[in-house]
């Protein structure tokens, strides 16, 4: 490559670099939903989908890799996007990607999109539901333009208060023609309520008047910090900024747990406020990932547990029912056998798969509740069993 090719090849690189740079979340959700279209898809989609589709770093990289989705790169195409075809242009493409990334906080999403314990088991729920019934997320051609007079002639009008004549409910236009969501998006997002909840009071977050069993409230009475006087402002602590109480002093502690002795709650509370990495489980059962993002036990007050940036997950009274609801929502949302391949309603919209996943999520939460609270019972009694008998050598 001669010196005037590589100053071409600059200039290319400085104009897709200025080009890149300059798009904002407005044009890059534009690209996910044009994508979403031509897919056949509702523009509603499971938010790490979104999360990643609309990221501009990874879909250039994915470009380059020749791994980038096929609707995705034409969706691109049309609104003038396209992955440059110069080296230069390319260069310059993905460093104004990796600008807009750090202006954009596109990469910080992700995380803050996973950086709760409750967000991180909707992210999970949704790969889950998307998994057992993509027509969740899909839409059908109605075969109509999408104009007011030919949606009343198709009866898919719906008059408001003030009577104005509008789309019915879950109606919208993509390139001119009329679709039907198959579901709404409303609807949807409440299947992750069951799972919400199977983790909300498995992390202790469900109790309004005071503290989880063996915790201080959150904002706790001055004679007895297990309660509280202000039940707004501590089931706003716990809803809005998933805060938990501390432990309770050791005094306290014991009257309501005896089956931990005191030898039990010092270490788990040396454990709970380690801040040094361990990675290695099989010495003590432990392991602590840099920053305390992750922690883990064999053996804490709650038996086996995770810690989630500093939030506790008790095996048997959090993760049993929260996969267990996964499972129950997963399971109610498949199309029913009329629905499925070689059924009588193949390829049509199963009218009772939302019902259907609440039901099971709702069912699977508290029958995984039942299962893990009576594994944590048996277990604290033969804790309290044991320590009893070590005392009575004493």
């Amino acid at each position: 490559m001669n010196l005037e090719e590589l100053i071409q090849q600059a200039k290319y690189a400085r104009s897709a670099f200025k080009e890149e740079i300059g798009r904002g979340a407005d044009e890059q959700a534009k690209m996910f939903y044009k994508t979403r279209e031509l897919q056949g898809l509702d523009d509603d989609a499971p938010r790490m989908d979104k999360t990643m589709g609309e990221h501009p770093l990874v879909y250039r990289i994915r470009e380059n890799l020749g791994i980038a989705d096929r609707d995705a790169m034409e969706a691109r195409a049309l609104l003038g996007m396209e992955m440059k075809q110069t080296p230069g242009g390319r260069i310059g493409q993905l460093g104004g990607a990796l600008g807009a990334d750090i202006i954009q906080d596109k990469s910080r999403s992700i995380w803050w999109l996973l950086n709760a314990a409750q967000a991180a088991g909707n992210v999970l729920n949704d790969y889950g539901l998307k998994k057992s019934n993509p027509s969740l997320y899909g839409s059908t051609d109605l075969n109509t333009p999408f104009n007011i007079n030919d949606l009343k002639a198709a009866g898919l009008t719906r008059l408001t208060e003030t009577g104005r004549e509008v789309p019915a409910e879950g109606i919208y236009g993509a390139n001119g023609r009329a679709k039907r969501r198959n579901y709404r998006s409303g609807m949807v997002a409440a299947l992750g309520a069951p799972v919400g909840f199977a983790i909300n009071q498995g992390m202790g977050l469900m109790t309004p008047f005071g503290g989880y069993e063996g915790y201080e409230a959150v904002v706790p009475n001055a004679q007895d910090p297990s309660k509280t006087d202000n039940a707004v402002l501590e089931v706003a602590s716990k809803y809005i900024l998933g805060r938990t109480g501390n432990l309770l002093d050791w005094d306290e502690f014991k009257k309501v747990r005896p089956d931990v002795s005191k030898g039990e709650y010092n270490a788990y509370k040396a454990f709970k406020y380690d801040k040094a990495i361990d990675v290695n489980p099989f010495d003590d059962g432990n392991i602590s990932l840099p920053g305390g993002v992750l922690r883990a036990t064999t053996d804490g007050i709650h038996g086996a547990e995770i810690q989630f940036l500093g939030r506790s997950l008790p095996v048997n009274t959090a993760l049993v029912p929260f996969l267990s609801s996964v499972a129950g929502t997963m399971a109610g949302v498949r199309r029913g056998r009329k629905y499925r391949k070689g059924g009588e309603f193949e390829g049509k919209v199963d009218p009772d798969a939302v019902k259907r996943g609440l039901m099971g999520g709702s069912a699977g939460a508290l029958g995984g509740m039942a299962i893990g609270n009576t594994i944590e019972s048996e277990r604290r009694k033969r804790n309290e069993a044991s320590n009893q008998a070590y005392y009575d050598t004493l």
